[in-house]
């Protein structure tokens, strides 16, 4: 009896041994995963910035093109403008010298 006694004391303790050593595993593994964890918040929180900043990037870009595509737009419309004016003075200068034309043989065949 005073064997299986001392087997069954022998097993507990080591069952306990065995238990707080897993104790011990475990906050590590919790310890490991608390740090595993702040690892990936500070890099989600720097992609996060750095997205943020490519944002803005693009938007200051997409504002700089439409401003020129503006200004590109207008320059045409002056220079358009002008050709249009440039033009119908032209027609206008013929159409008078024509009609001083047809006047003058009007009055040479007289």
């Amino acid at each position: 009896m005073k064997k299986i006694v001392l087997f069954v004391a022998t097993i507990v303790a080591v069952s306990l041994a065995s238990c707080g050593g897993n104790k011990a595993n475990n906050e590590e593994a919790t310890k490991n995963e608390q740090q595993l964890k702040d690892s990936v918040a500070a890099v989600a929180a720097a992609a996060s910035e750095a997205a943020a900043d490519k944002a803005v990037e693009v938007i200051d870009a997409a504002k700089d093109a439409a401003k020129q595509a503006g200004e590109d737009l207008k320059q045409a419309a002056k220079d358009k403008a002008e050709e249009v004016t440039n033009a119908a003075k032209d027609a206008a200068k013929q159409a008078i010298d024509d009609a001083a034309n047809a006047a003058k043989k009007q009055l040479e065949n007289k």
